[in-house]
């Protein structure tokens, strides 16, 4: 028995799962504004609340307190809180921050500074991790942290011809 697909049909189903396909790419895009939006909205209302203390109207002695009532992390209230100084200050417009998302807008935020808006103290160099051989050395690393920070620097910067003497060290003794 010899089944024959008729092509026509083909593109018919084609076609509608291309409808189909492009409806649904269509409501993620709207419900991501939609979301952006109500994000927005809680960020008004939590800039709000901390400013005029609401919060203490239910007995919380700190806003603190009142935020973790609710299901947003500590972190994230915060960053909110950022979020709505730098729009109330003009370093931020409410159109950047739905065109772009919350991440991106936060890491905007960064190196600016405002009256309510302190710069970023976090180190944008991510730490470096690495396995040592010996428990003696990692307990002398590790204990002087500060110093190993400062002596890899050093290495890296100033001693570039012991970096490279050991590095060819390292090559020869792993067999590259």
């Amino acid at each position: 028995m010899m089944v024959k697909v008729n092509k026509r049909n083909l593109d018919t189903i084609d076609n509608n799962q291309l409808d189909y396909y492009q409806k649904l790419k269509d409501k993620l895009v709207n419900n991501f504004k939609k979301e952006i939006f109500h994000k927005i909205e809680v960020i008004k209302i939590l800039k709000e609340i901390k400013d005029n203390e609401y919060y203490k109207l239910d007995g919380y002695n700190s806003f603190n307190s009142f935020a973790k009532n609710y299901k947003i992390a500590r972190t994230q209230v915060y960053d909110y809180l950022r979020l709505a100084n730098a729009m109330e200050e003009g370093l931020l417009e409410e159109r950047f921050i739905i065109e772009n998302g919350l991440t991106i807008s936060l890491l905007s935020l960064r190196d600016k500074e405002g009256v309510n808006i302190k710069k970023s103290r976090q180190n944008p160099i991510k730490p470096l991790r690495f396995q040592l051989k010996s428990q003696n050395s990692y307990a002398f690393y590790k204990s002087n942290a500060k110093f190993t920070s400062f002596l890899m620097d050093e290495l890296f910067e100033n001693q570039k011809d012991l970096l490279d003497k050991l590095l060819k060290k390292y090559k020869e003794l792993k067999g590259e």
